[in-house]
C-alpha cells in the first residue's frame, strides 16, 4: 500500500515537480491514483486518450512500437512517462507495458476529469503548466515551436486555469501568477467595486446578482483599450492592469470606467432600474511605496475604503493613510 507521504516523495522526484512547495504536491497527491500491473500488462495502447500521465513507483516499463512491437523507451523506478499527450490533449503515439510487476501512479485518477482538477485547483494547475513548458524547454530546445504547434490546446489550458467560470474574463489566479511578470515593466492597476451590490443581491437574489456581474464584465471588455487586462479579481471586485500607464493615464481611464458603470443601464437584467456607484482603487509599479507582495491585496482593499468614505470615489496610494 503507497501512503500519501510516498505519492508526494514520487512526485518530487520527478523533473515536472522539482522544487514545488509541499502543499502544492499535496494537491496533485490528492488527485493521483495507485495502481498495481503484473508483467505484461498493457499501461496504455497507441490512440488511447492522453488522459493522465504516470510516474513509475516501482518495477519496470516500456514503450513498444504500434508497427513492429519494437522498443522504443524504457522506464524505470522514479521515472514519468505520458505526461506530453495529457498536457497537450492528445492520443498516446505508442503502447505502454509492464516489463516486470510494477506499481504506478497516474494523474488524474480514474473517474477524475481533467476540466474538474483544473476548475478547482486553479494556481495549482497554473504552476504544472509552467511547469511543463520549462520541462520540454530543457529537453528539447525547441519549446517555443512545440508551444506554437500546439497554441489552440495551450490556450485552451490557459482558459482551464485563468478563465473566470461565470463572466468568462481572465481570473484572480492569473493576475497573481502573472504580476511578477507585470512587474518588469511599469503598470497602473486599477481595482473596483460596486458600493451598493449587496442591495442587488438582497433584493433581486444572488442570481440575478451573477447575471449582473456577466453583464458589467461584458461591458467593461467592449468598452476598455485593447491594452488593458480586464479581470475578474472575485466576487464583485473587478481589476484593470495596463500596462505603460502612469498616473495621469490612470486617472483618466479610472474616471472613464467609474462614469460608463455609474451610467450602466442594467434594467435588462433585473428588470427594474437600478444605478450602480462605483469605487477605484489605483496603484502604479514602480512608483510605489507597497511591497511587491502586498500590491495586489493592498490595491483590493482600496474600493472599501472609498465605499466606506461614502463611496463613488477614486482613490490613489496617498489617498488611503488620510
Amino acid at each position: 500500500m503507497i501512503t500519501d507521504k510516498q505519492k508526494i516523495e514520487a512526485l518530487g522526484n520527478t523533473p515536472l515537480f522539482a522544487g514545488w512547495d509541499e502543499v502544492y504536491l499535496k494537491d496533485i497527491a490528492d488527485k493521483a491514483g495507485i495502481d498495481s500491473y503484473q508483467k505484461g500488462d498493457i499501461i496504455f495502447q497507441q490512440d488511447t486518450k492522453g488522459d493522465r500521465f504516470y510516474i513509475l513507483v516501482e518495477g519496470n516499463v516500456i514503450i513498444l512500437s504500434p508497427e513492429d512491437n519494437s522498443v522504443l523507451a524504457e522506464f524505470v523506478s522514479g521515472e514519468m512517462f505520458g505526461e506530453t499527450a495529457m498536457l497537450t490533449q492528445d492520443e498516446q503515439k505508442a503502447i505502454a507495458s509492464a516489463n516486470e510487476n510494477s506499481i504506478i501512479l497516474s494523474f488524474p485518477k480514474d473517474g477524475v476529469p481533467m476540466e474538474e482538477v483544473f476548475k478547482n485547483n486553479p494556481v495549482t494547475y497554473a504552476q504544472l503548466l509552467k511547469s511543463y513548458l520549462v520541462m520540454v524547454s530543457r529537453r528539447t530546445r525547441k519549446a517555443n515551436s512545440l508551444i506554437k504547434e500546439n497554441s489552440p490546446i495551450m490556450k485552451e489550458l490557459q482558459k482551464q486555469v485563468y478563465g473566470d467560470k461565470l463572466t468568462g474574463l481572465l481570473n484572480k489566479a492569473y493576475l497573481e501568477e502573472n504580476i511578477a511578470d507585470f512587474m518588469k515593466s511599469s503598470f497602473s492597476l486599477i481595482m473596483m467595486k460596486p458600493d451598493n451590490f449587496k442591495a442587488i443581491n438582497d433584493t433581486y437574489g444572488h442570481e440575478k446578482g451573477d447575471a449582473c456581474l456577466t453583464f458589467i464584465g461584458n461591458h467593461l471588455s467592449h468598452f476598455l483599450d485593447t491594452d488593458s487586462v480586464l479581470m475578474r479579481y472575485q466576487g464583485n471586485e473587478f481589476a484593470v492592469l495596463t500596462p505603460d500607464q502612469g498616473r495621469n493615464g490612470a486617472a483618466s481611464l479610472a474616471e472613464k470606467i467609474k462614469v460608463e458603470l455609474e451610467n450602466l443601464d442594467i434594467s435588462p437584467v433585473l428588470n427594474n432600474s437600478f444605478k450602480l456607484s462605483m469605487s477605484l482603487g489605483i496603484l502604479l509599479h514602480p512608483d510605489t511605496k507597497i511591497a511587491k507582495t502586498e500590491f495586489i491585496k493592498q490595491c483590493a482593499e482600496m474600493p472599501l475604503i472609498g465605499r466606506a468614505r461614502g463611496g463613488s470615489m477614486i482613490l490613489f496610494e496617498e489617498d488611503i493613510n488620510e
